[in-house]
């Protein structure tokens, strides 16, 4: 490894402040943003994935972002890859990477690795995963309990991504997640320079609050129009399986099934609930916990401690 070379890492819970924090951050060490949030790596769904405007990623470079449909496959091994050749590339330009986003299960991969999947095998992944869909996410969870209970620890009953992802890995290889991720992993971020992983943390309350503002201007700003659209493209089912909390809430309120209000409050509830559970997650990760209530009370901290090392 390289020390020379530096990586910067943004994490935190939903409306922490990480996009705008993020870009004030890259103007000032010469960088570009990586997204480490896998809802906004889709580009028909815009307004729920509260991505950077467009003006953003006009000024700075902005990866990962609008890149896929919500129609392709994608897994958070392909996604590893991507980021390893865009990292090299954005330092090979002598600038800096900074990668930013909620997804925290996508960001510890990135920095401890993913035991790979061999190409022959892939084929074999899809006949899997087509059976795999039809089955209820409660009897899958079963399965996963049976065949990989510490994985099955790890993972929420309701996460059936995550535990289509685990069943699979026993399908195609004959063992479970837990043997393969104890085996040392082939690259990881690293190997292509030093780390500095911050973690964004507001008292709960304020990101309660934060949340509630952001979800009222989604509304203002045309969420249930944009959904009505991607219904009309046949985009429905992907919305319930791939988008973020909000999209099928609002299939529901088109259908009939609660009034607005209720429907707002629904994606309130959810959203607080979904933030409080990131930050229990990054609570138990390895990086330099960031306790701020305005955003350049936290740049302030995360500039200076990057730049003096």
């Amino acid at each position: 490894m390289n020390n020379s070379k530096k990586i910067l890492i943004i994490g935190g819970p939903t409306a922490s402040g990480k996009t705008e924090i993020s870009f004030k951050i890259v103007k000032e060490i010469n960088g570009e943003i990586i997204s480490a949030d896998s809802r906004q790596f889709y580009k028909e769904i815009n307004i729920g994935t509260d991505k950077p405007p467009i003006w953003m990623r006009n000024e700075i470079p902005h990866h990962f972002i609008d890149f896929l449909s919500l129609k392709e496959n994608f897994d958070v091994y392909e996604y590893k890859n991507l980021v390893y050749e865009k990292v090299g590339e954005i330092i090979s330009k002598g600038k800096i990477p900074l990668i930013v986003g909620g997804s925290g299960f996508y960001i510890r991969v990135l920095i401890k690795g993913l035991f790979p999947l061999p190409d022959e095998l892939k084929e074999k992944q899809k006949e899997i995963r087509g059976k795999l869909k039809n089955e209820k996410t409660e009897k899958l969870y079963e399965r996963l309990k049976e065949i990989d209970p510490v994985v099955s620890k790890k993972i929420h009953p309701n996460d059936r991504y995550r535990i289509i992802r685990a069943i699979e890995i026993y399908e195609i290889t004959g063992k479970n997640m837990s043997f393969w991720q104890n085996q040392k992993p082939e690259k990881t971020l690293n190997d292509f320079g030093k780390i500095f992983y911050f973690i964004l943390m507001r008292e709960r309350n304020q990101i309660y609050e934060r949340i509630e503002k952001r979800i009222e201007k989604m509304f203002e700003n045309g969420w249930i129009d944009e959904v009505k659209k991607l219904r009309e493209e046949s985009f429905e089912n992907d919305l319930k399986f791939k988008a973020p909390i909000g999209y099928k809430e609002i299939i529901d309120y088109l259908d009939g099934k609660y009034n607005l209000e209720e429907t707002k409050k629904m994606i309130v509830k959810k959203t607080k609930e979904y933030a409080r559970k990131q930050i229990i997650w990054f609570k138990k990760e390895e990086g330099i916990f960031i306790n701020f209530s305005e955003n350049e009370e936290a740049i302030v901290k995360i500039l200076k401690e990057f730049k003096d090392d």
